[in-house]
């Protein structure tokens, strides 16, 4: 049988199965054995430097209103130039972001869904998959009303993503039940969960909390951050336990890296060791 595209989405073959699927890993996930090292990517667009640190990706920011043309994806040339310095120097787009919602929130600026309809188009051109949205600051959730107009936006949007074969997701200051009321409102495959255990661990008070929350979105977390207050694996997280919740929770992907800086250090060698330590954990 023949699978449309919101089949698709549903079934997960442009989320976490769809990975395991393009990495040939169902087999291994299906038989309990470990998939190997997580990729593990930086929020840039510097893909020299991404190469330099050792990464697998790039999440790289899609601004509201770009001030200039370089990193204009919207445009062609830009687009082009982008994958063909990927194609170069093997780093991958991983994602896009549109963080400027979080000063110029989702649910009450005008053009919020013309913003991300472009963005859409943008991503179907350059075979990105996922596109992070989010809301913190100015941007939080935290009123019925914006509950209401957060979800009637992205079900405004929904179709066309499920059409693009694209996900929208979520990252915000949410508890899991906070999480679910927006998906099931939304009640499409196209808008799903990017995870930060950086963030939850400011709502909750140990990592093993963080876990049951993980726990309780099990199929609906297809992107992830990285983050502590210190270089990964010396902070307050466990990320083997975060790892072992994600795979029991059906997400396999790739690692994000954000904050996580040892100021003795720098930030680049805080990233490299980072990465060094997730690449260590089985998933």
């Amino acid at each position: 049988m023949e699978l449309n595209r919101r089949e698709m989405l549903k079934a997960g073959v442009m989320g976490t199965a769809g990975m395991l699927l393009c990495s040939g890993s169902l087999t291994k996930c299906l038989a309990n054995e470990d998939l190997g090292p997580c990729k593990v990517g930086i929020w840039s667009s510097n893909f020299d430097q991404a190469k330099a640190l050792g990464m697998d990706c790039l999440q790289i920011s899609l601004p509201l209103r770009p001030t200039g043309k370089e990193n204009d994806m919207r445009l062609p040339e830009v687009r082009e130039k982008m994958l063909a310095k990927s194609a170069e120097t093997g780093i991958e787009i991983t994602s896009l972001a549109m963080g400027e919602f979080n000063g110029n929130p989702f649910w009450s600026i005008p053009d919020a869904v013309e913003q991300v309809s472009t963005c859409i188009d943008v991503m179907a051109a350059m075979n990105v998959k996922h596109v992070l949205i989010s809301y913190f600051g100015r941007g939080k959730i935290d009123t019925d009303e914006k509950y209401a107009e957060t979800i009637r936006r992205f079900r405004e949007l929904a179709p066309k993503a499920e059409d693009k074969g694209v996900v929208l997701t979520i990252e915000a200051p949410m508890k899991y039940h906070e999480h679910l009321r927006l998906i099931e409102g939304i009640d499409s495959p196209a808008v799903r969960i990017f995870y930060d255990p950086g963030n939850m661990i400011r709502l909750y008070k140990t990592t093993e909390e963080v876990c049951e929350d993980i726990l309780k979105l099990k199929g609906l977390i297809v992107a992830a951050h990285a983050k502590d207050s210190t270089i990964l694996g010396k902070g307050r997280l466990d990320y083997v336990k975060i790892f072992k919740a994600y795979r029991e929770a059906g997400y396999f992907g790739t690692q994000v890296l954000e904050g996580s800086v040892d100021r003795n250090v720098g930030w680049e060698e805080s990233m490299r060791q980072s990465a060094a330590y997730l690449r260590t954990i089985p998933r």
